[in-house]
């Protein structure tokens, strides 16, 4: 991989990398066409930072992107990113964003994301890394780990790509029926509603997060948490904030849902 970078740049192409854990769908082919937007060269990497995932998808992953064509699928074996073990090399953890909001109920699964994130970096040495916001929080803890470990790469985040029903593309979704699927939408309404009340004005966030978890619950949904957060850092949100995203995971059947929706305020009262 290293070979085929050096090559790139000695003919003064730019990189731009697309870090994935494997089972690919629509929305990962938006963030390789907005990669080509940026850089010359696009490698699209599957490693599942969980390593007990396993790669059980990457013959359906590899069909999938070869529509949108990026240069590279890097597919490095667990032994090479784990040489120790993933329980015995160093760890990468960003501990003040690992162990909140999605991170509650999924130890380890941050500091596993950051620690495989650095890898690939140090392997590929990109211009440009791209996320998609829909994975808010893995968004943040990247654009932070890449700022305070000096990184010399730029982050490009690209909006979340939804379906007809509002909900964003998600592996996941394809095993709902056509009834779990109107429950699972009222996730997306709800965080609508919760922002155009923000928008009128409101600002009792505390109230505004309670309501919303129990609209979740009421449409049939197990909400695990509903926040609205500050978008840069993702820490509560103060008076004064502008930038804010709300933030929620809830679960359906054997589906876990999570979803955000950014809000700039803006003052006019």
């Amino acid at each position: 991989m290293r070979d085929r970078v050096r090559r790139w740049r000695e003919a003064g192409g730019k990189v731009a990398l697309v870090p994935t854990a494997g089972t690919l769908h629509k929305g990962h082919l938006r963030l390789i066409a907005e990669a080509q937007e940026h850089a010359d060269y696009v490698v699209v990497s599957v490693f599942a930072h969980a390593p007990d995932r396993g790669t059980t998808t990457q013959a359906a992953d590899r069909d999938l992107v070869q529509k949108i064509g990026p240069d590279v699928l890097f597919t490095p074996p667990i032994h090479e990113i784990y040489p120790f073990g993933a329980e015995n090399g160093p760890v990468v953890a960003v501990a003040h964003l690992s162990d909140v909001l999605d991170g509650a109920g999924r130890p380890g699964h941050f500091t596993s994301f950051a620690t495989v994130l650095a890898k690939m970096l140090n392997i590929v040495k990109p211009d440009f890394v791209v996320f998609g916001e829909r994975d808010f929080q893995h968004l943040v803890i990247a654009q932070t780990l890449i700022d305070d470990l000096f990184f010399s790469v730029q982050v490009v985040a690209c909006p979340v790509v939804r379906e007809y029903d509002g909900l964003p593309f998600a592996s996941g979704l394809r095993h709902l029926t056509t009834a779990q699927r109107t429950v699972a939408a009222r996730l997306p309404a709800t965080l609508r509603g919760i922002a155009k009340r923000l928008d009128s004005g409101e600002r009792d966030y505390d109230a505004l997060e309670k309501q919303g978890a129990a609209a979740l619950a009421a449409a049939g949904l197990e909400p695990e948490y509903l926040a609205i957060r500050q978008a840069s850092d993702l820490w509560p949100a103060r008076a004064g904030t502008r930038d804010l995203v709300i933030l929620a995971a809830a679960r359906l059947c054997h589906c876990r849902l999570i979803d955000n929706l950014r809000v700039r305020l803006i003052d006019r009262f």
